[in-house]
């Protein structure tokens, strides 16, 4: 008898021993002829033994994924490329928690199936024969391979199409059409007509910079209320037709980490998820204020092309302006060396400023950065923090590119010291398809502490604030997840963060979608249809803090264009009520009083409210729930109207910003033409931000008056917002719509992340003659003012203290 078999008579032990101890507890499993079913607690799923065909359903028998028509599960022979459907399924062995089986393939093949069942959520592995060398630790349900040379398959699970479907990260944003595989990711790639990804298919979701940069296949099902993700890394496979919902990989020895969630309430799925997340490997980290105030940077502004007197020059004419801004970004050009010359230095010259003249003819300023002192100085002195651009990658000390007088011994060090990212054969992983630096290199190994303590360590020598994380990089790079150590170990650290690389959470401060340019047209970048379609399907996904980059994009378009104005304020009322805000070319450009005048209150609305924005970023943290920003089809899922709404047709581009705002910017591809949208209100009392004009709905108000002037807002929910006093006082007021009444509460959280107060509506009625708003904790009634237009109460908030309203009859 051979090991492997001894193996498998070792597990069909261990797991009937495991039934026989579980079994008087709680009895999960029946079995018949045909089907295997498996019921616990809050869901059942009924297995097929023909085809391995699995359906979930809730607790009432209700469907919420059907069975695939063909088979459950396929994969390849070991190193084989053609996928062969499972005919038979055995069940071995269970107990209240973990059901063993093995499935057999059209080929002959096999493999152990073992379901981890949890009260909202099961985990699938799937294990091929060749590869069965695994040990079960009841207590840990992880399968941990013995052996480190093992065959690789093509493994996917199937179940019924299901429709709608919404997530996918970036890959989110993608035409259905787009040939994935073999197109490069530049700047040609076509925007998906709407946020519902079905008809989508992918066989290699994998970071390859720019427009695949935030890496996901949790994929969400709201009408259902079903969702499903798979985290084992290599090649991620899905498929989201009319025949099947399909989940899997390419190249991998096994999978463990297949999640299903299964609930009526969203809310709970993106929380199970969030745990799920985190066992897994890939917490988000805990959001700071500073990031969801109104930002700046360098490369909107600027371009590559940064030095010193521009920034600063920059930085102080928004200020002079009226412009809060309270954190800014050089992404480029502080570093030592020539311009385009393929050997200056790069993010990673640590604290090596561009502050020493040198022998060159790149037409700028020599040295760029002759004092950073001052830079610092400048941002400090106005509460401006300071970001820098940063990469995760070094040049091969022995390319010709390298040069230690602009890049430091650091890539030699790095080397030296074993702190470059490795494959599963031991060698360096090297890319050297990269617009920048150009030539081969390296990535910094974030799974090795040592190495990441290193790197922190160094980045502290430029002496700033932050960070914006890049990688311009286009090879396929299969280990998605080394860039979320890299920026949780800075953010840890104290280091602001923009994250752009990351896979299923958001280890920083915000997520920014990539570069987007000012115009119309079929290129993805110059298509304004993909930005919310892009933060939407993040949002989906679970990373609900966007960025929606830089306001006008970068400077390849005039600015006095009639266009370029016209999308330019279109553009900044979209990024206002976003979570994240930041301006690069100055509105003074456009030449044009009136749109800078729009900019401005774009900006200053923003600043406004940015406590109460940041108070939603706290609550999507800690839930994992979208609260930042939530797509309507997921803030309403048992809303049709909801589904359709984000598409290029309709262009009805609305999400819940918090839990009171709904969203609602005039965007898309008619932004020089269009002054009105029709707009949808879910069920509930809504009121127009600006005009106080109330309505019900559900509804759709057609052809709503949406002018380039409006604050794109109604207020519902809630109905409770909290807004700063002023730009310079730091105090706090709460603004109370006439919306919600019967106890209903909203919880605010302060800008350090942890103080709260609740106000409760505890009133009849809205009339401002007998309401009474009492703060609860020091049992005092507080003073308010009334606005006619909207109906609102404003009062002066008390960090940590309570209040409620009363009468209003």
């Amino acid at each position: 008898m051979n090991y492997k078999n001894i193996i498998t008579i070792i597990l069909v032990i261990l797991y009937a021993f495991l039934s026989s101890c579980g079994s008087d507890k709680y009895n999960v499993v029946t079995e018949t002829d045909e089907n295997i079913e498996i019921s616990h607690g809050n869901y059942k799923i009924t297995i097929e033994k023909e085809g391995f065909k699995y359906s979930f359903q809730r607790s009432d028998g209700t469907v919420v994924a059907d069975k695939h028509p063909v088979s459950g599960l396929r994969f390849t022979k070991a190193g084989g490329s053609e996928l062969f459907d499972a005919v038979f399924t055995n069940l071995e062995a269970h107990n209240e928690d973990h059901v063993h089986m093995i499935v057999t393939t059209s080929s002959g093949d096999q493999a152990n199936v073992i379901i981890d069942l949890f009260e909202n959520y099961a985990k699938f592995s799937i294990i091929p024969s060749e590869n069965e060398q695994f040990e079960i630790v009841e207590e840990e349900s992880a399968n941990r391979a013995l052996n480190d040379q093992k065959a690789l398959y093509i493994i996917d699970a199937r179940t019924a199409s299901l429709d709608p479907v919404y997530g996918l990260g970036d890959y989110g944003s993608h035409a259905n059409e787009f040939n994935d595989v073999d197109a490069p990711c530049g700047f040609h790639v076509t925007a998906r007509d709407a946020a519902n990804v079905i008809g989508l298919v992918r066989d290699e979701i994998t970071n390859q910079g720019s427009c695949r940069r935030f890496v996901s296949n949790f994929a969400i099902f709201p009408k259902h209320g079903f969702a499903q993700v798979l985290f084992d890394t290599g090649k991620k496979r899905v498929g989201f037709t009319e025949e099947e919902n399909r989940i899997g990989l390419a190249d991998v020895e096994k999978v463990t980490t297949l999640y299903y969630f299964i609930g009526d309430d969203l809310e709970k799925i993106y929380a199970d998820y969030k745990d799920v997340r985190i066992d897994e490997g890939y917490p988000d980290v805990k959001p700071r204020y500073t990031m969801f105030n109104v930002g700046w940077e360098a490369y909107g502004a600027l371009g590559w092309d940064t030095y010193q007197s521009s920034v600063m020059e920059n930085i102080k004419t928004y200020l002079d302006k009226g412009f809060p801004l309270q954190w800014g970004v050089v992404g480029s050009g502080f570093w030592p060396g020539a311009r385009r010359s393929g050997t200056e230095g790069t993010t990673v010259s640590f604290g090596m400023w561009d502050d020493t003249p040198t022998p060159r003819n790149d037409g700028l300023p020599n040295p760029r950065y002759p004092d950073p002192e001052a830079l610092k100085k400048l941002f400090s002195d106005n509460n401006i923090s300071l970001l820098i651009g940063i990469r995760n990658h070094f040049k091969d000390p022995i390319s010709p590119r390298y040069n230690e007088q602009n890049d430091g011994l650091f890539p030699v060090e790095a080397l030296e010291k074993n702190y470059l990212l490795k494959n599963r054969d031991g060698m360096l992983v090297r890319s050297t398809n990269n617009s920048f630096p150009g030539g081969p290199i390296f990535f910094l190994d974030s799974f090795n502490t040592e190495a990441m303590e290193w790197f922190k360590e160094n980045f502290d020598l430029w002496g700033v604030d932050g960070l914006k994380e890049d990688a311009m990089i286009y090879d396929k790079q299969y280990q998605d997840a080394m860039w979320n150590p890299f920026n949780k170990h800075l953010a840890d650290n104290g280091y602001l963060v923009i994250v752009r690389n990351a896979s299923y959470s958001v280890p920083g401060d915000l997520i920014r979608i990539n570069d987007s340019y000012a115009g119309t047209g079929e290129h993805y970048h110059a298509d304004p249809h993909r930005i919310p379609l892009n933060l939407l399907n993040n949002a989906a996904s679970g990373a609900a803090n966007g960025y929606p980059d830089i306001i006008g994009g970068t400077p390849i378009t005039g600015t006095t264009n009639n266009t370029f104005r016209k999308y330019f304020i279109r553009n900044a009322m979209l990024a206002a009520v976003t979570p994240g805000m930041s301006f690069g070319r100055g509105p003074w450009l456009m030449e044009h009083k009136e749109y800078e005048e729009i900019a401005l209150k774009a900006a200053l609305w923003h600043d406004k409210y940015a406590p109460y924005i940041y108070s939603a970023a706290i609550d999507s943290y800690n839930s994992g729930y979208p609260h930042t920003m939530t797509p309507l089809h997921i803030a309403f899922p048992n809303d049709e109207n909801t589904y359709d709404l984000i598409s290029r047709d309709k262009k009805q581009y609305q999400w819940m910003l918090g839990p009171s705002m709904l969203a609602t910017p005039l965007f898309g591809t008619d932004f020089e033409t269009a002054v009105s949208r029709d707009v949808y209100l879910p069920e509930g009392k809504w009121i127009d931000y600006e005009t106080g004009k109330m309505f019900y709905g559900p509804t759709t108000l057609e052809a709503y008056s949406l002018p380039e002037n409006k604050i794109p807002i109604f207020i519902g929910g809630k109905g409770v917002v909290v807004s700063k006093d002023s730009q310079k006082s730091g105090n706090l007021n709460v603004e109370i719509f006439p919306v919600a009444t019967g106890g209903s509460e909203y919880t605010y959280t302060y800008i350090d992340g942890e103080e709260k107060s609740t106000i409760t509506n505890n009133n009849d009625g809205w009339d401002p003659d007998t309401m009474v708003i009492t703060n609860t904790t020091i049992d005092e009634m507080v003073n308010f003012e009334y606005d006619d237009t909207s109906g609102s109460f404003t009062f002066a908030l008390t960090p940590g203290d309570n209040y409620e309203l009363a009468g209003g009859e």
